[in-house]
Parts: C-alpha cells; structure tokens; sequence
C-alpha cells in the first residue's frame, strides 16, 4: 500500500502542465500515488493528464470535478484519498525531487507536517517567511501554513472538514488555522521545498485591490471561526493590515470583520498608515502584541 497521495487541481493549465509533470515523474519515493483532479479546463488539460498517467513512473489516478472552485477538485481528491499521508499541490508549480524521501522518515506519530517553501517571480527565488509556532494567532498574522507547506495526516484532515468550498482565495490560510485549533501533533521541518510561480494567473498572484470582495468573504468565515480575545485582536489587526495594502493600491478599505478594542483600533491603524506608505512585514510588529 502506498503512503502518500498529492492531490493537484488543475483548470486550463496545459502551458503548466509540461514542467509540472516532469516534477512529478522525478520524486523518487515509491510509495506514492497521485491524483489530478480536472476542474472543467477546456484547453487540453485534461487530455495531457490522461496521457501522463499512462506512462507516469507511478499510479496516477485523473479525475473529473465538475463543481467549479479548486477547494472543490481537492475535496474531490480527498475523499478518494485511501493512504494515510495527503498532500496538495498547485499545478503551475514545481516539486523538488527529494521532499518524501527528506520528510517521510520525520513524521513519527503527528496530524500535520509544516516546512517552508520557495517563491519564484522571474528568475527570482526566495524562500518565504516561515514562523514554526503552533498559535492560531501566529497563523491569523504570518500565514505560515500554505497549500504546498503542509502534509496532513488524511483521518486529521477528514475530521476537520477539509477545503472550505465557500472561499476563493485565501483557503490555505483559513485551513491552516482551522487545523491549528484542532490542536494537532505538528512536526515543524526547517528545510525548504518547491518553487512556487508567482504570475498574474496564479492564485498566488493578483493585487488586493483585483481580489477584494473574495478576501472580505475569507476574512468574514475566519471571523467566525475564532472566539477569545486574542485571536480576535489578531484577526482585527490582520484586517487594518490588509486595508492599508488596499489603499496603497487606490481601493476602498473592507470593514474589519471583528470588535477591535480601543488599544488594538490605535496599533491597528498604525499598522495600516504604514502598509500604505509602502512598509514592509506589519505582520511581525503585530505578532508581538498577539
């Protein structure tokens, strides 16, 4: 029995595709298994998966999610998911070769396994801000926990309901820090892993101001999501955060989606004049009053 499935949504990636499958076919890890779950795409996509699970060096299921929304597809993968460890990964981005054989031997008896991943814009790589603290509150300001930066243990990641299918973006933010208040048995690796492509199709990529209304939504369900005091600071000051990248890109502010008390409206506001003058990384001067 295989390990671990990588589930992978893909809709009208065919110019992705390519590299993407090359990545695949490197990992050299036996137990695996992988599904590409096809969201609609009508560029051939689906036809290029069909194809490389043909020939693919190991078992590669492809299927089809005619509910529209990558949430969707990695729910879909989810539940036909039948090995103990399940990962998910974008299509636009690339695999590195040795990351099962690094982390696998690590696992040891956990829900979750955290590591940092790489961004890549041109011919620019850096590894992102990675910060191992198993605080929701960490996660509600750092978004630490990524798509590609999380292995799940497949019964955790069932019992806390998988992908939100409501959102459309953020979702791996929101999941992370649904997870973090379950509580789970987290190994936090070091290393990093992958390329993550940041261009304009991506969801990665866009401008606050393009994807307003879906962050407002994101930053509405997390509302409700988180009860004490802290958390609600930390959620209230992630949102004068994201007002002033907002304004700095000549749109309207969102309204917070929490109470802000008098001192946490102060540091909040703060924070925001100086995201929209262009300041970098308010998250961190906001984890130390969180």
């Amino acid at each position: 029995m295989s390990a671990v499935t990588i589930v992978i949504p893909i809709l009208n990636r065919s110019q992705f595709l390519p590299e993407l499958f090359r990545s695949l076919a490197s990992v050299n890890y036996e137990e695996l298994e992988i599904i590409l779950v096809d969201n609609g795409s009508s560029d051939g996509s689906l036809a290029m998966c069909r194809t490389f699970a043909e020939d693919a060096p190991m078992v590669v299921q492809v299927l089809e999610e005619p509910r529209r929304g990558a949430c969707c597809a990695r729910n879909r993968g989810l539940h036909e998911c039948r090995t103990p460890w399940v990962y998910f990964f974008d299509s636009d981005d690339l695999l590195t070769p040795t990351f099962l054989t690094t982390l696998m031997p690590l696992v040891g008896d956990v829900d979750l396994v955290a590591f940092p991943t790489c961004q890549r814009v041109g011919d620019c790589v850096r590894q992102r801000s990675f910060v191992a603290s198993a605080s929701p509150a960490s996660q509600l300001l750092s978004s630490t926990l990524n798509t590609a930066g999380m292995l799940f243990r497949t019964q955790f990641l069932q019992r806390i309901g998988g992908w939100n299918e409501e959102l459309d973006i953020w979702q791996d933010w929101e999941l992370g820090i649904r997870a973090l208040l379950a509580r789970p048995r987290i190994h936090w690796e070091r290393q990093p892993f992958h390329e993550i492509l940041i261009h304009p199709r991506s969801i990665t990529g866009g401008s606050y101001a393009q994807r307003r209304e879906e962050i407002h939504r994101t930053l509405e369900v997390v509302a409700g999501e988180v009860e004490s005091p802290s958390l609600c600071r930390a959620l209230a000051l992630r949102g004068y955060i994201v007002n002033g990248q907002l304004r700095r890109q000549g749109s309207h502010s969102i309204p917070l989606p929490v109470y802000a008390s008098v001192p946490t409206r102060v540091l909040g506001f703060l924070l925001s004049f100086y995201t929209q003058l262009g300041g970098r990384g308010a998250w961190r001067l906001a984890r130390l009053f969180c």
